[in-house]
């Protein structure tokens, strides 16, 4: 496997993600099937537009609130909703500084707004460096208006980033999103837990 490119996903590979957490809190507001709504490999109608950017945070969350049929503030939604979110651990973060002297890297992720503004809050406050800083450059879904594991995301970000997809290596938890990927032209690893970052066997 040679490539002078790396594409990482984010949640479940450099940031973990905690929905038993998340979904308890929303099970305590009142949705107890939040679940129905939200996981690793199903979204909802429009928890995809939220990730697609077709929604505002506030459309999101009057439509949970239409929805559930529970009326939260958005301030209560947004809390639950972002205890998804873990910390970021310090050492995948110093691995990543490691390979980006050797390849450039990049950042492609499903997720939305709310998220995002808190992850990248998250990082700068337990790294001391924005998120950004990371990578040549990041890409979320919101903000193309496409997802993985659709095949056009992944030559969008190709196309965005000026990368050739024989040259690239892509990394993700999600086994469709990999799909997808290979579907593209990208090399690919499936990273699945326990497995972390850390135990890649890349060249740095």
């Amino acid at each position: 496997m040679t490539f002078k490119n790396i594409i990482f996903d984010l949640g479940g590979v450099l940031l973990d993600l905690d929905f038993k957490r998340m979904n308890r809190q929303f099970y305590s507001l009142g949705i107890q099937d939040f679940e129905g709504y939200f996981t690793l490999k199903k979204q909802s109608g429009f928890f995809e537009e939220l990730e697609l950017g077709l929604l505002t945070p506030a459309e999101f969350y009057e439509r949970l609130r239409q929805e559930s049929q529970i009326d939260l503030e958005d301030g209560v939604i947004e809390e639950a909703w972002n205890l998804l979110l873990k910390d970021f651990d310090k050492e995948r973060m110093r691995y990543l500084e490691k390979l980006s002297k050797k390849y450039n890297i990049f950042l492609f992720s499903n997720t939305n707004s709310i998220h995002a503004q808190c992850f990248e809050q998250k990082c700068l406050d337990q790294t001391g460096r924005s998120l950004e800083s990371y990578f040549e450059k990041v890409f979320y879904s919101h903000g193309l208006h496409l997802r993985k594991p659709d095949k056009g995301s992944f030559l969008e970000v190709l196309r965005l980033a000026g990368l050739q997809a024989s040259e690239t290596l892509f990394i993700d938890d999600n086994a469709s999103n990999i799909a997808g990927a290979q579907e593209s032209g990208l090399q690919t690893i499936h990273l699945q837990s326990p497995r972390t970052v850390l135990d890649l066997e890349l060249d740095v």
